[in-house]
């Protein structure tokens, strides 16, 4: 997606909530980010390019009645539905990169000190590959999941280090691996004062974009050694559908108390809810762990395609 198409999509969004949302101007440029001069120019390329018909003939409609929907549903700050390409070999995952970061780079384009969390996963470290280089050595970017296997190899999914190199701001890694392989050791991991140090960075972060992962036998956590397989068998039989930041959740959302969630290293979910965590993840396979964590009240926004939001809007409400 070249620029003019990123543009040309954001005249669709603004052109929808104008004429089908009813929204003001000055709602949209609070929506969308951008000025009410730049809602107008918005407008102007949406009727230039042919946008604004009878409707608007644009899939990014569909996507933002869906889009609505969630965010209404369970309480969000924004919910982002990009299109997905069945012909793709990868569906909507650039799609989904481009839009998480267009919301990361409202966050990190401000002047203002910012401190900044990441979870890890293919869509994250996509997600800042996609983003453009701006100097701000002011940031902090840090790691709410462990950055190591059990095996010592590194996590090659991690995106602070990238973000960090992007920006010139400090990154702080976590130095454990996802799951501990004792609780003995998890305790001696906590117990230190470097991972204290940079467990109260992640709690001091404004705002966390991180990964879902789905559970099942290609989950992420068993395929990267995170965990073994008969750790995956025991999430399987206790009915786990995802996964955030290592913490398996059930179909309706709640973390499962099983001998892994004893030794996830990751911060407790509890501790994150006043921040406004942002989940990215897209497609029909990560559509129950998706809909689970909007159950369990995790996120506070999403970024996502079209197939696994027509999944969660028609089951919603189950």
């Amino acid at each position: 997606m070249d620029k003019f198409e990123v543009k040309l999509d954001q005249a669709a969004r603004a052109a929808w909530m104008s004429f089908v949302g009813g929204m003001t101007q000055d709602e949209i440029a609070q929506q969308l980010g951008v000025s009410r001069p730049g809602v107008q120019r918005l407008l102007a390329l949406a009727r230039q390019e042919g946008l604004i018909k009878v409707h608007i003939d644009h899939p990014i409609a569909a996507c933002m009645a869906m889009g609505s929907a969630i965010r209404e549903r369970f309480g969000l700050d924004f919910c982002d539905v990009v299109p997905a390409e069945p012909g793709a070999s990868d569906g909507a995952a650039h799609y989904l990169a481009v839009a998480g970061a267009e919301r990361i780079a409202r966050l990190v384009e401000r002047s203002e000190p910012l401190t900044l969390a990441l979870g890890t996963g293919r869509a994250v470290r996509a997600t800042v590959e996609a983003l453009s280089r701006v100097e701000r050595p002011q940031h902090r970017f840090v790691s709410l999941v462990g950055n190591v296997a059990r095996d010592g190899s590194s996590n090659r999914y991690d995106g602070v280090m990238v973000l960090a190199d992007k920006t010139g701001g400090e990154r702080f890694l976590l130095p454990a691996p996802v799951v501990a392989s004792s609780v003995d050791e998890k305790q001696a991991m906590q117990e230190q004062r470097l991972f204290q140090a940079i467990s109260e960075v992640a709690r001091d972060a404004e705002a966390g974009f991180i990964g879902i992962g789905k559970i099942d036998r290609q989950a992420t956590l068993f395929q990267d050694h995170f965990i073994t397989e008969m750790e995956l068998d025991e999430l399987l039989g206790r009915e786990a559908v995802g996964e955030l930041l290592g913490w398996p959740l059930d179909e309706r959302g709640r973390v499962i108390d099983c001998t892994i969630t004893r030794r996830v290293t990751s911060l407790p979910l509890e501790t994150l809810v006043g921040q406004s965590l942002v989940a990215l993840g897209a497609g029909i396979d990560k559509a129950p762990a998706i809909l689970a964590a909007l159950r369990g009240g995790w996120l506070k926004g999403l970024v996502t395609d079209e197939v696994a939001a027509r999944y969660i809007t028609e089951r919603a409400a189950e």
